[in-house]
């Protein structure tokens, strides 16, 4: 994907997940694992606001193979960007926990659709592809503080025929 994108971010669709705690758990690292897994369930429900209301004000997006962006206004121009171009869902997730809660780790595959062309990458025509994703968080306040995706950009381009 080019610069600007990241692994496409929606689709609808239920999240496979490891055990995931409740609300009420106690926990800092409970809390942090509930956090996630209320994400990546925000991201299969192509629901931006979801996903959004669990971010800090200030977070910082590690997009795959590119720079970083700073705050909520720049992670939501992200996602409409990405849902104008990608219809996605995670499956197979895990998130695994430190044990304070300040950082995790998720390991999924995402299963999406290429839906329009997106800069200087091969044209769209509905291509269907699937790719193993690592991401990485810290949170602080009970918000996540940043986000970093990381997958195979040239196992994507070679799916897509490009």
């Amino acid at each position: 994907m080019n610069s600007s994108a990241s692994a496409p971010t929606s689709a609808p669709g239920p999240a496979s997940s490891t055990t995931v705690p409740g609300p009420a758990a106690s926990s800092p690292q409970a809390r942090t694992h509930d956090l996630i897994s209320r994400y990546y369930a925000a991201f299969n429900a192509s629901d931006p606001a979801g996903m959004l209301e669990l971010l800090s004000g200030d977070v910082q997006h590690d997009i795959n193979q590119c720079g970083s962006e700073l705050g909520k206004d720049a992670f939501r121009a992200f996602l409409a960007h990405m849902d104008t171009h990608y219809r996605e869902q995670a499956r197979d997730l895990t998130v695994l926990v430190s044990v304070d809660g300040l950082r995790a780790a998720a390991e999924f595959m995402i299963h999406g659709e290429y839906l329009k062309t997106d800069a200087d990458l091969p044209p769209a025509k509905g291509q269907e592809y699937a790719l193993p994703v690592g991401a990485f968080f810290e949170v602080h306040g009970g918000l996540i503080t940043r986000v970093t995706n990381h997958y195979n950009l040239q196992d994507w381009t070679r799916q897509v025929g490009g």
